[in-house]
């Protein structure tokens, strides 16, 4: 076999065929944890960002309907962060003075926007 280098000529396939082997593509993309991030990750953050999930959910279901604690805490948690962007990007300030209100609020406005994107896409 020979290489590139040698002379300009291309390597061959190893059954002995003519056709040159094609050149083989490396991945761009890297992924890597980071081990010490992750266990100092605050689970109690995380925990209470599932229970306003959970709220905001069981909120938004009296609003446009629906039923179970998976769902509830799934269109919580994901209308948590939808509507956090929403109220960004267009700067819509809620005016509510409790924290932790306003991303009950917050929550419950995503988790009808989602709700109702899915209906419409169903």
């Amino acid at each position: 076999m020979t290489t590139p280098s040698s002379g300009g000529r291309t390597k061959l396939r190893p059954n002995g065929g003519d056709s040159p082997e094609p050149p083989r593509l490396r991945s761009v993309v890297r992924i890597s944890i980071d081990r010490e991030a992750l266990a100092a990750l605050d689970k109690q953050a995380l925990a209470a960002q599932l229970g306003v999930g959970l709220v905001a959910g069981w909120l938004a279901s009296w609003i446009v309907g629906g039923s179970g604690l998976l769902r509830y805490a799934l269109t919580g948690v994901v209308g948590s962060f939808v509507g956090t962007l929403l109220l960004d990007r267009l700067g819509i300030e809620l005016g509510i003075r409790n924290p932790l209100a306003s991303r009950i609020v917050t929550a419950v406005i995503g988790a009808v926007l989602v709700v109702l994107a899915a209906r419409l896409v169903a």
